[in-house]
């Protein structure tokens, strides 16, 4: 009777302190997350997290994470996870890309009303001409999303929402992530506005494009990733033929034939690709045409490294000037 009126004396003291510890942390857990000074940014993707890290630096109190992205396919498909959603609730800014690409922004502003939103390209859209959506290319879009996509859907360089891969607009993202940053932290504002002056400086510092513009400024290509618009649009080619391919995307044989003869009627040497969805064109390309076809990358998956955007893109450049 003794043994067991221990037994039980100590599992009361065992549930008592183990509901102390969860009571203790759960209220230390809760005033970190209303009363704490640090400020949580959460960014919508690899290109935009590369930019915010290098705008925020080693600024004190400031937190920047990403929001889980898919192994594969694009952003546009995205489905916010449970965990997301968590992140979302918990953090005091969300950084985007814009423009279309984060298709689930609108359940985010419905879902969180009171979440400051930094949309870099609503932030930019009028200083570069270049991305500003007409209506034309927004009927495409939406032909694209549902599938419609006619044999004569051709869109060469009009919008898209790939923004970051031109680093002149990207130069613009990162200031509108410092400006967005410094209305929210006003106190570090200086801090944000020279990071982003010296990230800016290395892009045009250490992005070394020199040759390919020689050797394609001007130049005919066709791209099989409407990603790669920015790219020719960097280094001055002109882009005659566009197939946008993806996980969804059914190609019939009449609009295969006809990109296949813009490659030969424009004289094009080069095309852009993105490998996992455009190897088995892009191997039909130098079957049937006299044009290279070059695996580029677009950033959406990579290693989140603050230096990633310069080696992406320098690695691309360096593949474009070996294939000349």
């Amino acid at each position: 009777m003794k043994n067991k009126f221990l037994f039980v004396l100590l599992l009361l003291i065992s549930i008592g302190v183990v509901s102390f510890c969860s009571t203790f942390f759960y209220v230390k857990y809760n005033k970190t997350e209303v009363a704490r000074d640090d400020i949580l940014v959460m960014t919508s993707c690899n290109p935009i997290y590369i930019a915010t890290t290098n705008v925020v630096g080693d600024i004190d109190g400031v937190t920047v994470e990403n929001l889980s992205q898919p192994t594969t396919g694009c952003l546009h498909d995205y489905t916010l996870t449970t965990e997301d959603m968590k992140n979302l609730a918990a953090c005091d800014v969300l950084i985007v890309n814009g423009g279309g690409m984060e298709g689930y922004l609108d359940d985010v502003i419905a879902a969180y009303p009171k979440l400051t939103i930094i949309d870099t390209f609503e932030a930019i859209e009028d200083s570069y001409p270049i991305i500003k959506e007409d209506e034309e290319a927004e009927e495409d879009e939406e032909e694209h999303i549902h599938g419609e996509t006619s044999e004569e859907h051709h869109h060469h360089g009009e919008f898209n929402s790939h923004i970051w891969m031109s680093e002149d607009i990207y130069s613009g993202q990162i200031e509108a992530i410092a400006e967005g940053l410094s209305n929210v932290d006003n106190s570090h504002a200086k801090e944000y506005k020279a990071n982003a002056t010296i990230f800016n400086n290395n892009l045009s510092k250490y992005i070394d494009k020199a040759d390919v513009e020689a050797g394609l400024k001007g130049e005919n290509v066709a791209i099989l990733h409407e990603a790669f618009a920015y790219t020719a649009q960097s280094i001055g080619a002109n882009v005659v033929a566009t197939m946008d391919l993806d996980e969804e995307r059914q190609v019939s044989a009449g609009e295969v034939s006809s990109f296949i003869d813009e490659i030969v009627d424009n004289n094009v040497k080069v095309v852009f690709a993105e490998y996992d969805y455009g190897s088995a064109m892009g191997k039909l390309i130098e079957e049937q045409t006299d044009a290279k076809v070059v695996y580029l990358e677009t950033l959406v998956h990579g290693t989140y490294d603050k230096d990633d955007y310069i080696t992406v893109l320098n690695k691309n450049y360096a593949l474009i000037h070996n294939s000349l």
